[in-house]
């Protein structure tokens, strides 16, 4: 691991930002306990405090300036290395508004401690040893998951239940490169990695558990972002109306102009445990107006793009060139799709023939009135529910540097798999075992660069 371990003492809110009953403020570094004792002042007008590990103090916030009175506060201390960054902390809780706030930090900026950056208390806490880099990137999986299964996987990941997995892997080639580096640790012992069935048996096992965590690592997108569900379809069909229906809200406007909708409209919901990223679209048709072609062509790229396409119809309409342009599109691939057939509180006109012989489950639905939405609910949850089971084999929410290391991993196996069978003296073999336990350190941040870590905590929001 690095030694670049940071010397100063940091500050910032822990809370959200906006109006609330309560709000924290954390300071973490050598001069945390100083800096506190500076702003507190007892219910008796005693400056200053003599903090004990996790007992609480009830008093002011005070600026050391000038003594003037900022709020009434609990101050938590939490002494080296008990406390979250492995350093002392101190969390000031106060009044939820941002004049209390910007009030207190005001006054400890003031005393000398920093602003901290995005991430750089559970920066502190991996440099620390507290974490690796996997726990650390799973505090903004448990932050930002979307249902109660992401959620179970990423207290499983903060926990070190993957990385310990990880550990295991890495011990095993280590193993395996030792075994093959024998010959030449060994040369009077007459061993020969081309007569080693054991050997090749463990790098055959290891690439293969490799190829399977790669495999499997591609799930992690599901719970880390939702699966992506379209709603395609001709201009007036009613896919804003179904959005609004589906999230509850007006998130979407509705109009009877055709091509209101300009573009993509985003938002999240949960069905059946399962989150969904739901994603309204331009109407498809011939347009001549470039801003609207121009949405078209992303409502194209968002249903090409999707896990699940929920083709709207107008079930009160008959079938038009332009509803059998989206269907095709809908289908395009052998994907199975759903068949949604919207206004059915109106007479129907749809021919329904027309969706025989293709991979699709029809669903009627008024979004008017909300009849139909739990068919639909669980048609769209069931045509899901198979992709999040494939994935949840692997309970890790793998991020995109996960997968890349874990490719290089794999590659790194099979070449030492090929170099063993081609019967290459045993330090060729062990050159891409090396480098797949240099990859698997570099995953766990086991060894590191600074840049590695900017760009994994600059996604953190301050204060974590």
């Amino acid at each position: 691991m690095g030694t670049n371990y940071p010397d100063d003492t940091i500050a910032a809110l822990s809370t959200p930002y906006g109006e609330g009953g309560i709000a924290i403020v954390r300071i973490s570094g050598p001069d945390a306990l100083e800096a506190a004792s500076r702003l507190y002042e007892s219910p008796s007008g005693r400056r200053g405090a003599k903090f004990a590990h996790h007992k609480a103090l009830y008093g002011r916030a005070v600026d050391p300036k000038d003594g003037s009175y900022i709020d009434e506060a609990i101050f938590l201390p939490m002494l080296s290395p008990r406390s979250y960054t492995t350093e002392d902390v101190v969390e000031i809780q106060c009044h939820g508004g941002m004049t209390c706030v910007a009030g207190i930090l005001g006054a400890l900026f003031r005393t000398g401690v920093r602003q901290a950056l995005p991430g750089e208390f559970t920066r502190r806490a991996f440099l620390g040893g507290r974490i690796d880099l996997i726990q650390a990137e799973a505090v903004m999986d448990v932050i930002e998951a979307k249902s109660d299964e992401s959620l179970s996987m990423a207290m499983d990941q903060l926990e070190g239940k993957y990385s310990r997995e990880l550990e295991d892997f890495k011990k095993r080639i280590v193993e395996a490169a030792a075994l093959i580096e024998a010959p030449i640790d060994y040369p009077d012992e007459d061993l020969y990695l081309e007569d080693s069935k054991e050997a090749m048996d463990r790098l055959m096992t290891l690439r293969m558990e490799a190829r399977r965590m790669l495999e499997l690592s591609s799930g992690g997108r599901l719970y880390r972002e939702g699966a992506r569900a379209a709603l395609i379809g001709k201009p007036n069909t009613g896919k804003s109306s179904v959005l609004n229906m589906l999230l509850g809200e007006d998130r979407a406007i509705v109009s009877d102009t055709a091509g209101t909708t300009r573009d993509t409209v985003e938002d999240y919901c949960v069905m059946e445990g399962i989150a969904i990223r739901l994603c309204d679209t331009a109407g498809i048709r011939d347009a001549e107006c470039s801003v609207e072609r121009l949405g078209i062509e992303r409502s194209r790229e968002a249903a090409a793009g999707s896990d699940l396409v929920i083709t709207v119809l107008d079930s009160s309409s008959d079938a038009s060139e332009e509803d059998l342009a989206v269907l095709s599109l809908a289908s395009a691939g052998g994907r199975p799709f759903i068949a949604l057939l919207n206004k059915s509180d109106l007479p129907p006109k749809f021919p329904e023939e027309v969706l025989k012989g293709m991979n699709c489950r029809a669903v009627r639905v008024s979004a008017k009135t909300g009849e139909g939405r739990m068919e639909l609910e669980e048609a769209i949850a069931s045509r899901l529910k198979g992709m999040f089971r494939a994935s949840s084999t692997s309970r890790f929410i793998a991020s995109q540097r996960h997968r890349e290391a874990l490719s290089q991993i794999e590659s790194n196996l099979g070449e030492a798999v090929e170099a063993a069978a081609a019967g290459m003296p045993g330090d060729v073999c062990s050159v891409p075992l090396r480098s797949a336990i240099r990859a698997l350190e570099a995953l766990t941040g086991e060894s590191y660069d600074e840049d590695i870590l900017d760009s994994v905590f600059s996604k953190f929001c301050i204060g974590k």
